[in-house]
């Protein structure tokens, strides 16, 4: 798939080279570095997502502590699907929860006398639109991957917690990043000096008077 746009007072142009369900590769032609930059910055720092914001632990006997688990349950990322119809947190001004809070729980008890897995499939979301995210196998594998791993019980330990995620951007807290890469890399430009090459003479002439090839 191709699609370029073009400015008309200007000769910037974006090529998208591959767009498919997860992964965009784009062409950005005839600017400076510093914009492609900025750009990169801006999808990294100001694309709003969704994450753990506030953490209430009811019951913890795990070995870890409380805010150990807090760090980590902030840090697993969330399908944003909601994302623009909930408001921040700062910026709204009304008494209905429901307009900046998505709630999630999770109780999980160890009654095996193996290690059990406390992972982010058992976070219950009040909401289908925000729950945490599925990851699936690479090259072609369909297989799901197992949960996020949050903790590790033993026999008769319990976990239990009370969660609301919030609306936020990359710059108010690392969290709300996007679960995504965002790089750039700069292609020169390189132009041949045709005069020069005719003056290359022996086996630097009849290589290079063919064809040039640079990857």
């Amino acid at each position: 798939m191709s699609h370029t746009h073009a400015s008309a007072s200007t000769s910037a142009a974006v090529t998208v080279s591959r767009l498919e369900g997860q992964s965009l590769n784009f062409n950005l032609r005839c600017v400076d570095v510093s914009l492609a930059n900025a750009l990169r910055r801006i999808m990294i720092a100001e694309v709003p997502t969704i994450a753990i914001d506030l953490v209430e632990i009811v019951e913890n006997s795990s070995v870890l502590c409380d805010e150990f688990l807090s760090h980590r349950l902030g840090l697993i990322p969330l399908d944003s699907a909601k994302v623009s119809e909930l408001v921040k947190p700062y910026e709204y001004m009304g008494e209905d929860d429901s307009a900046t809070d998505v709630h999630l729980e999770l109780t999980v008890r160890c009654t095996d006398e193996h290690a059990r897995d406390v992972t982010s499939e058992d976070l219950f979301s009040h909401d289908e639109r925000v729950k945490p995210v599925c990851f699936w196998g690479n090259d072609g594998q369909v297989e799901k991957l197992p949960g996020i791993l949050i903790a590790k019980l033993r026999k008769n330990q319990q976990l239990s917690l009370k969660c609301i995620a919030r609306k936020g951007t990359g710059k108010d807290h690392a969290k709300w990043s996007p679960v995504a890469t965002a790089v750039f890399k700069h292609d020169p430009v390189i132009e041949i000096n045709q005069a020069l090459v005719k003056t290359l003479t022996g086996e630097f002439g009849s290589r290079y008077s063919q064809k040039f090839i640079f990857m």
